[in-house]
């Protein structure tokens, strides 16, 4: 039993009933310590080679000679390796053998190797070598090979999982998706690649599955630092993009337009509030020169802006106009930055096109406010000489023979005076100083009525259309007046067509929302009667339509327009609480819209007529209140030649004094502007107190509200325009001195 000992390879003597009798130093290394029977040795036999190694024993115990064999064993704690061994029967000469002496000798590395075996040693040193870690299972699931990288990755020897099954080592991943996946390749012969955790391990794997016709190869890598990174990564990208969206939204809805440019000017990035400030979509400027979209004269505006920003400031504010898609411009506010890190200027620009619009319209109700004040004034002062001029060339003319060279002057006189009123009342209407007399009027019958007039004023050289808006409003309107305003508008439109053209006069109902009002200083939104006066005649630009409301403005050749019929209008429409608007361009013909408050009142049915006056003389006592000395004089004058006793002083206090004294008056006819403090409605309220049945007639060259609210005359009180003819005075003061009290609420 001493021949195994000896030998320098391994070697072990197996009984004839299996067990190891002995084994060298060699043989306890290569198994890993004593092996107690036959069945050891086979367990570490390639299981390919075990049936060969059962055959060698039994041959050589049978046959009583050595045969040799070519097998392959796991050396304990590695792989396998190929061994030849020769098996030697043991035994007494004619005697049946009672053991066999196995001799191995190691020829893995060597050229007696098999040559099938030496393909297999550099696939498998390959396998060994790659960074990726591979295993290959049988038909039933049973590992077939295990390099290293997957004893590592799957936590198990190669020795622990060859010829076991797959499942039964890893029970955890029966019925997911690695068996579903692998399934799916064998059964229909596909490569599977998948990423996939695995609880166990705590590990994600990338997996990419090969089937072969023995069974299936599987490559696999430890990807979870990348899985968690990339998580990690679509984490922050998810929030990115989550903080992305909102800043977009934010800036999609912004009232600004938020945008970059390059050096050049070339648009970079643009929100989508450029749609509704120019019009333009995002893509269609993005990539665009913003420059040609600078109004000519604005880009030098932008270019300063943009060299001061190059320069070092660290921003600037600035306004310019610029074109919308449509050709129409916008007026932008900008402020814009410059970033030297990103080579862009960052712009934030803001729609103040309402704004300036605005801004213009209140200068305009500014500037004819102001000078509404002025003409009214004017038309104050002027007034009060008219009156002198007026009634003196008046008594001249009628003290002079009808045949005097001197009467015919007196009457030149008078009709110059005449001119002159009627200029001094459209002052007044321009200033809202005139006394209104508004009625509920029936709008389409009133322009109805003046087609006859329109026809023979404008002549046949001008087609006349009227279209009366059906189921149309009534308006609280001074009828007269409106009928004065609308033949001027349509004089002026037959002026504007020398050569024949087409006036269309249209009525409709409207309304004029908040939206509209915004952007119109005078404007109250509400329903409206709307009457249109539209022509073909020449048009008007811009500036010229700005200022055509302003009085004494014309675009007529000297002698040929006094600048006043327009001024007129606008003031008897304000007057009257409604709104005028001009549309007009230059050879486009102009169409004048004027919007009167719609009432709710019954019709009017018309002014109660008058019974005409008798004598205009008297004998009644009359208190004359007048500051201008001039007028005063006259008006005395003037009423001394009809038979009154007339006390005149110049201003309510003197007046007030008059009355204290006792002195008992038949009327009251006092000036409404007058200095000291006090004007003449203040005096007739004090008079009242004094005298409760004292007849009051007022005159004025313009009214300042005294006397009229809301564009009328106040209830139950008479009025004196200045200018006036002496007979106009003498009946007005016959009818209030037979009308009673008259200023009852005075």
């Amino acid at each position: 039993m001493s021949l195994a000992r000896g030998l320098p390879d391994p070697a072990w003597i197996a009984s004839k009933d299996g067990l190891i009798r002995d084994l060298n130093a060699s043989a306890r290394r290569l198994f890993g310590g004593d092996v107690p029977d036959w069945d050891a040795v086979l367990s570490i036999a390639h299981p390919d080679d075990r049936a060969a190694m059962a055959d060698a024993r039994r041959q050589a115990s049978s046959l009583g000679r050595t045969v040799e064999t070519l097998h392959r064993l796991r050396r304990h704690g590695g792989d396998y390796r190929w061994f030849r061994s020769r098996v030697s029967p043991i035994g007494t000469d004619g005697e049946p053998t009672e053991a066999c002496l196995f001799q191995a000798l190691d020829i893995h590395e060597t050229p007696d190797a098999p040559p099938l075996h030496r393909s297999q040693l550099e696939v498998e040193t390959i396998l060994n070598s790659i960074s990726d870690a591979f295993y290959s299972v049988d038909l039933d699931w049973r590992f077939t090979y295990v390099n290293a990288a997957a004893e590592r990755l799957l936590q198990h020897g190669a020795d622990e999982l060859l010829h076991g099954n797959l499942w039964e080592a890893f029970p955890e991943a029966v019925g997911g998706p690695f068996q579903t996946m692998f399934n799916h390749a064998r059964r229909t012969g596909e490569n599977v690649e998948f990423v996939e955790y695995y609880p166990p391990f705590e590990t994600w794997f990338q997996v990419r599955a090969y089937p072969f016709a023995q069974g299936l190869s599987v490559y696999f890598r430890d990807v979870t630092e990348k899985v968690e990174n990339e998580r990690e990564l679509a984490g922050k990208q998810a929030e990115l993009s989550a903080a992305h969206a909102k800043l977009q939204r934010i800036l999609d809805h912004t009232v600004d337009v938020i945008c970059t440019f390059t050096r050049d000017g070339h648009c970079v990035e643009v929100n989508r509030r450029c749609l509704d400030v120019w019009g333009f979509t995002p893509e269609e400027l993005v990539g665009r020169r913003f420059a040609d979209l600078i109004h000519p004269d604005d880009r030098s505006i932008s270019r300063l802006q943009n060299a001061r920003i190059l320069g070092g400031e660290a921003a600037t504010s600035f306004q310019m106009r610029n074109f919308r898609k449509d050709g129409s411009v916008a007026y932008t506010q900008w402020s814009s930055v410059w970033s030297e890190e990103d080579q862009l200027f960052f712009n934030i620009a803001r729609d103040v096109s309402e704004i300036v619009e605005a801004e213009v319209q209140l200068r305009q109700a500014q500037r004819l406010e102001a000078l509404g004040k002025l003409t009214g004034g004017i038309a104050h002062d002027f007034n009060n000489l008219l009156t002198v001029i007026l009634g003196n060339a008046e008594f001249l003319a009628d003290q002079l023979p009808e045949d005097d060279e001197l009467h015919t002057l007196a009457n030149a006189i008078a009709a110059a005076a005449e001119r002159g009123s009627e200029l001094n009342t459209r002052l007044l209407a321009f200033s809202r100083r005139q006394a209104l007399t508004p009625q509920v009027t029936d709008i389409n019958a009133l322009v109805g009525s003046m087609d006859p007039l329109l026809r023979r004023s404008l002549g046949g050289h001008v087609e006349v259309e009227i279209v009366r808006g059906g189921g149309l409003w009534r308006a609280l309107v001074d009828p007269v007046q409106l009928e004065a305003a609308l033949l001027n508008l349509c004089l002026n439109a037959r002026d504007a067509m020398p050569g024949g053209g087409r006036l269309t006069v249209e009525t409709a109902n409207a309304h004029l929302d908040s939206t509209y009002a915004s952007s119109h200083q005078d404007v109250t939104p509400g329903q409206y009667v709307m009457i249109a006066v539209a022509d073909t005649g020449s048009g008007m630009s811009a500036d010229t339509a700005s200022r055509a409301f302003e009085p004494f403005f014309t675009t007529k050749d000297v002698g040929k327009g006094s600048g006043l019929g327009l001024s007129m209008v606008y003031g008897f429409v304000k007057q009257s609480g409604g709104h005028v608007k001009i549309y007009s361009e230059e050879q486009q013909g102009t169409v004048v819209r004027i919007y009167l408050p719609r009432t709710y009142d019954a019709a009017s049915s018309g002014a109660a007529a008058r019974s005409p006056m008798g004598e205009l003389t008297g004998k009644e006592r009359i208190l004359l209140v007048e500051d201008d000395d001039m007028v005063r004089g006259h008006v005395q004058t003037q009423l001394v030649s009809f038979g009154y006793e007339v006390v005149a002083v110049a201003n309510g206090i003197e007046a007030l004094e008059v009355l204290r004294r006792g002195v008992e008056f038949d009327l009251l006819f006092t000036d409404i502007i007058m200095p000291r403090g006090m004007n003449g409605r203040e005096l007739a309220t004090e008079a009242r107190r004094l005298r409760p049945r004292l007849p009051v007639l007022f005159t004025s060259g313009y009214t300042e509200n005294a006397v009229i609210h809301h564009g009328r005359l106040d209830p139950g009180v008479h009025l004196l325009n200045k200018p006036y003819r002496r007979d106009q005075l003498g009946r007005k003061v016959r009818e209030v001195l037979e009308s009673g009290a008259g200023d009852g609420d005075a």
